[in-house]
């Protein structure tokens, strides 16, 4: 019987590794080979064409007609993108800044009781503003839609911007449901507009 030491196992084990990573290599080359072939080489700058391919439509008109279709959904979407994270930094922005000045309130020695009290109250109101659009704002994307803003009014009032390309009735009662009982507003100061 043969017996191996420990240093015969160690080369052993590397020179079948290495044996391993040899085939490894080769058959990534040989694969990578037929598709750059067909790709060119990499980092070579490539021409795509951006015609969409005809799929059994007999007419070319109805064929541009869905292509333009397809081209102003796509703008409208990155339009709508960009009204959204902007609205959504500057309400964030602007919250914290006027968080910031009424804390400097609150925290001035000689500010008077009375401009103080109001000031940490306009501070709770404005965590409350914030807790109630974050729910109204989670529930309408668990709704299925892909973005949503929503805007508490200091008269009482709520806007919600909604990405979409359309609203049924359903929906928006729906909505209008949600944000009543989670933001405690009346229904006729719910106003709802769609961007898309």
């Amino acid at each position: 019987m043969m017996v191996f030491k420990r240093k015969q196992i160690v080369i052993l084990a590397l020179i079948l590794l290495i044996v391993v990573v040899g085939y490894l290599q080769y058959s990534y080359r040989q694969g990578s080979s037929s598709a750059d072939k067909d790709a060119g080489t990499l980092g070579d700058s490539v021409y795509v064409d951006n015609q969409v391919e005809n799929q059994g439509l007999t007419d070319t008109e109805d064929s541009v007609a869905g292509d333009v279709t397809i081209q102003s959904d796509v703008n409208a979407s990155k339009a709508a993108n960009d009204f959204f994270a902007q609205a959504k930094m500057d309400k964030e922005q602007t919250r914290s800044k006027n968080n910031e000045s009424l804390k400097a309130i609150t925290e001035d020695e000689n500010a008077a009781k009375e401009v103080k009290a109001k000031a940490y109250d306009e501070m709770m109101t404005l965590t409350e503003n914030a807790d109630k659009e974050m729910r109204v704002e989670t529930l309408i994307d668990k709704m299925g839609f892909s973005d949503c803003v929503a805007l508490l009014g200091d008269d009482g009032s709520i806007d919600i911007v909604i990405k979409t390309p359309s609203l049924t009735n359903a929906q928006t009662a729906q909505i209008t449901d949600t944000v009543s009982r989670q933001a405690n507003i009346s229904i006729e100061n719910i106003h709802i507009k769609k961007l898309f």
